[in-house]
């Protein structure tokens, strides 16, 4: 984008209602993502957009997304809901657990910011448990949901949501004055959860939905969704750079906890535990294809981004950046070995060495 292009897209963000954010695209939610990590950004900016930027769930119409979805091919509509149930989950358990760590923020600006992201998240509870409701047809709420879709979570989704994030926030809670502690849930939140997980799921989807012209309930909350978190990660690096500015050695700590975090993280993204739906990519639309190959690529540069924005150094940002690469090439094999066909992304590599 041009810089008059960019500025005009982060307007749209920052500024349209609701009920023209299904009118927003994935492309205009990264740069105004990008803008935020700039270091002219301060929590009272980000509270500023809070403020500004706030929406209902009970303002949104799921009624032609329930029309949509039933007329949606199953090998799509299976992946879908996969994506859906890894985002209701995460949002409940991020609802539940991220009080220790405002208690455990330095500065009173970053405990401030910190409680508008709880309320954030309760929201994004909510948006999911109506979708599933009133679209995909399932009752009983959230209690219900996390009885019926925990235990069939990816093996990496369940280290990261039930033993990574539990024992960042028990350090926080048994001692909030601990700055290693802060940093490691600021790491595992903001940048691992939200900065790779979520970010790269939110781009796959809205652009897939928004290339085929369906759900628009869900588009418009999606991407409302997509926004608050973009002052969450903007935030969370807000915070990191303060630490690594006061003290070098909390570059180290994030880079770290960033390693120790990345092989889970990216079995959450590949799932090689979990057969997709079919058994070859030629199975599926081809207007509803994701290429993976550009998917890992935006996933990675997206995270190492904001790790530079952090102040990590430069080595130790390759350092992850090669890692990652690294354990995506062998969980995509691992998928192979455990189901006998090939990862979808072989027909995206098939294709990139043809055009070459």
């Amino acid at each position: 984008m041009t810089d008059a292009a960019t500025l005009e897209a982060i307007r749209r963000v920052e500024q349209s209602p609701l009920n023209q954010l299904v009118n927003v695209s994935v492309e205009d939610v990264q740069a105004q993502m990008d803008a935020l990590l700039s270091p002219e950004n301060d929590s009272a900016s980000f509270y500023h957009r809070w403020e500004t930027q706030q929406w209902a769930v009970s303002d949104l119409d799921f009624e032609r997304d329930r029309r949509d979805w039933a007329s949606i091919p199953p090998p799509v509509q299976a992946t879908l809901k996969t994506t859906m149930t890894l985002f209701f989950l995460g949002e409940q358990i991020v609802t539940d657990t991220l009080a220790p760590v405002l208690h455990a923020a330095p500065q009173e600006d970053e405990r401030v910011f910190l409680a508008t992201q709880i309320a954030d998240e309760a929201r994004h509870t909510v948006f999911f448990d109506r979708y599933f409701e009133q679209v995909l047809d399932h009752r009983g709420g959230i209690r219900s949901a996390l009885a019926n879709f925990g235990p069939a979570t990816r093996q990496g989704y369940r280290r990261i949501f039930y033993s990574e994030l539990p024992e960042a926030i028990d350090r926080c809670r048994l001692d909030p004055k601990d700055p290693v502690a802060f940093v490691e849930a600021v790491v595992t939140y903001h940048l691992i959860i939200e900065g790779y997980l979520a970010l790269g799921g939110q781009r796959n989807t809205l652009r897939l939905l928004r290339k085929i012209g369906i759900l628009p309930g869900f588009v418009a909350g999606f991407t409302a969704v997509a926004r608050d978190e973009s002052r969450h990660i903007g935030f969370g690096v807000l915070a990191l750079r303060r630490r690594v500015l006061e003290n070098a050695e909390m570059g180290r700590v994030i880079a770290r906890k960033v390693h120790h975090l990345l092989e889970p993280a990216v079995r959450v993204v590949v799932g090689p535990d979990e057969k997709l739906p079919f058994n070859h990519i030629t199975e599926v639309p081809e207007p509803m294809r994701i290429n993976a190959l550009e998917a890992r690529d935006f996933a990675i540069d997206s995270l190492t981004k904001r790790l530079r924005a952090s102040e990590l150094a430069e080595p130790e940002v390759e350092e992850v950046d090669a890692q990652m690469r690294s354990l995506y090439d062998q969980l995509w094999a691992e998928y192979e070995h455990n189901h006998g066909v090939e990862h979808p992304v072989r027909h995206w590599q098939q294709a990139a060495a043809a055009s070459a």
